[in-house]
C-alpha cells in the first residue's frame, strides 16, 4: 500500500522592516477572534469513560456567524488587507480546536487561551512570488513588504510549491509543501 504523505520545510529570512503596528493590531484582531467565539461556546455535560460528568467544550460552526458576522465585526476599523481578516478567523478556531482538544484530555483549563506573541500568518493570496522576489501585500495598493530571495541558500534545496508566510519583528518564514511518496 502506498500513501502520500505532506512534508513541510521552512526558511527564515531576517529583515530590517519595522513591522510593530501591523503586528500588534493582527494580534488584537486574532486575540478579538478568540473572544468573539469563546462567549459563544455552549458548554454540553457529557460522560467520560470512567463514567463521570464532565463540561464539553462546543463551539459555534455555522457560516453566518463565521463569516458574516465575525468578519463583519473584525472588519471595522481594520486598516490593513482583508484577506488578514480571514486568515485570523481560521487561526482562531485552529487554536481553539486545539484548546478543546487538549481541555478534553485534561491536559488545559478551562481559560481561554490569550495571544502574546506577535505574529502574522500570510496566505498565498496575499502574497506574489516573481523573479527571485516574495511581495507581501500589508495595505492594498498602498503598501508592501518586499523580500529578494533570488540568492537565498535555500532556493537550491527547497522542493515543492512554496506555501504559507509567517511574519514576525525580525523574520519572514517561508514554507514549502511537496508530497513525499512512502510505501507501507
Amino acid at each position: 500500500m502506498s500513501r502520500n504523505l505532506y512534508q513541510v520545510r521552512a526558511y527564515n529570512i531576517k529583515h530590517g522592516y519595522d513591522v510593530s503596528q501591523f503586528l500588534e493590531a493582527y494580534r488584537l484582531m486574532l486575540q478579538k477572534a478568540i473572544d468573539e467565539i469563546w462567549v459563544r461556546i455552549r458548554w454540553v455535560e457529557r460522560y467520560d469513560k470512567r463514567g463521570r460528568r464532565r463540561l464539553i467544550p462546543i463551539m459555534p460552526k455555522d457560516g453566518g456567524f463565521k463569516h458574516h458576522y465575525l468578519r463583519a465585526l473584525l472588519l471595522r476599523g481594520w486598516q490593513y488587507s482583508k484577506h488578514y481578516v480571514d486568515s485570523a478567523i481560521k487561526q482562531a478556531y485552529s487554536i481553539l480546536k486545539s484548546w478543546r482538544r487538549n481541555y478534553i484530555k485534561g491536559e488545559r483549563s478551562w481559560e481561554k487561551p490569550i495571544i502574546r506573541k506577535r505574529f502574522v500568518r500570510i496566505k498565498e493570496t496575499l502574497y506574489s512570488f516573481r523573479d527571485g522576489k516574495i511581495r507581501v501585500s500589508i495595505k492594498p495598493y498602498k503598501e508592501y513588504l518586499e523580500f529578494y530571495i533570488s540568492r537565498a541558500w535555500f532556493l537550491r534545496r527547497a522542493r515543492g510549491e512554496m506555501g504559507e508566510l509567517i511574519l514576525n519583528e525580525k523574520y519572514l518564514t517561508v514554507t514549502f509543501k511537496f508530497k513525499e511518496r512512502r510505501t507501507c
